[in-house]
């Protein structure tokens, strides 16, 4: 009984001390918001877009980063094919990806992001 005592008490301690936190935040892009912007041309040709995303607050270490698609607006007929991934992570942000190839048109596209790190 005192072992089980004496773990949890051990484990509550490391839990409390790495003092973890969440951040998060939402992207979105289309042509009226990015001078750049390729993902609605139509070309069979791989077409990508980076964004930097800056954290409110910068983390001690470098966190995880996590995305998801919640907004999307395409072309009708046409196959729709697009990948969003992490490029890199830092203390005060990130940079991501938007890919899209195989003659989609993407016209506007969104989501969220959320980092997890001490």
């Amino acid at each position: 009984m005192k072992k089980i005592f004496l773990l949890s008490f051990l484990f509550i301690t490391i839990s409390i001390n790495a003092q973890s936190f969440v951040q998060t935040g939402e992207f979105s892009v289309e042509r009226t918001k990015v001078s750049n912007y390729m993902l609605d041309s139509g070309s069979d040709q791989e077409r990508t877009l980076q964004l930097n995303i800056t954290f409110p607050k910068a983390f001690n270490n470098k966190p995880e980063v996590m995305l998801s698609v919640t907004k999307f607006d395409g072309e009708k007929g046409i196959n729709t094919r697009f990948s969003v991934k992490v490029l890199s992570v830092h203390k005060a942000g990130f940079s991501m990806e938007i890919k899209t190839w195989g003659g989609s048109k993407i016209h506007m596209i969104g989501g969220m992001w959320m980092a997890i790190g001490e």
